[in-house]
């Protein structure tokens, strides 16, 4: 485990722990992740096993998260951009989903985040615009919808969360 935040328990990648390869095997094979995540969750993971932290989340890192003893939710924190927006990706297992623990974890996160790592200004998540579920839990999660910027974001809703 790396941290607890409220009742989650943020973990990173361990190939050795049963539950959490089951979680990214029912990730890797749900169709709805696959169409919305930017990169094979293996490759995420993989990046991860090299920054174990030290109790606090790092960026350009994915979680799995925890609650009541079940893996029920995956995270990623992109790179930090120097105007201090820090992208956020996030599912829930299909297996827990409609239980509103996705709103759970992505307020009780990025909350943490925002309280707790002053160089991060806002929070942003990139949703693809035929994701509703995911939009309307960010914006019951506390994010606002952000105006679309270019030609090329059409395909996107932003989301952000700021201090």
């Amino acid at each position: 485990m790396i941290l607890k935040i409220g009742d989650f328990e943020i973990y990173s990648y361990d190939r050795k722990d049963e539950d959490q390869r089951h979680l990214r095997y029912v990730l890797e094979n749900d169709a709805d992740f696959q169409k919305y995540v930017t990169k094979h969750l293996e490759e995420r993971l993989k990046e991860s096993e090299m920054t174990l932290g030290g109790g606090r989340l790092q960026f350009n890192s994915s979680y799995f998260v925890k609650y009541k003893n079940d893996f029920v939710g995956y995270i990623r924190l992109e790179e930090l951009r120097w105007d201090g927006t820090l992208n956020i990706e996030w599912a829930v297992s299909p297996e827990f989903r409609n239980q509103k623990l996705g709103r759970k974890i992505i307020s009780t996160l990025s909350n943490y985040i925002l309280e707790n790592y002053e160089k991060v200004k806002k929070l942003r998540g990139v949703i693809d615009k035929s994701n509703y579920a995911s939009k309307n839990m960010a914006l019951r999660s506390g994010f606002i919808e952000e105006e679309i910027q270019s030609e090329y974001d059409y395909d996107y809703i932003y989301v952000s969360k700021t201090r």
